[in-house]
């Protein structure tokens, strides 16, 4: 489950595309992929920072929580 590897590897704070690869021992297109796959599904969320992406994982807002369960 390597986008569990990339999850993991975030929740220690947020990490560059390049980082994340090397840590995971995923190619840097590999890693791409699978940071914009979680994206797309609001678990983690990139910003710009000195030139250069960064990843973290995306912190809810408190109306997704309040909207959950409808």
């Amino acid at each position: 489950m390597k986008h569990l590897r990339i999850l993991k590897v975030l929740e220690s704070g947020e990490k560059s595309e390049e980082e994340i690869a090397k840590v995971t021992g995923l190619s840097r297109l590999e890693t791409r992929r699978f940071l914009l796959r979680l994206a797309e599904q609001g678990k983690v969320e990139s910003f710009q920072r000195e030139g250069q992406i960064f990843w973290k994982i995306r912190e809810k807002r408190p109306e997704e929580e309040e909207f959950k369960y409808l």
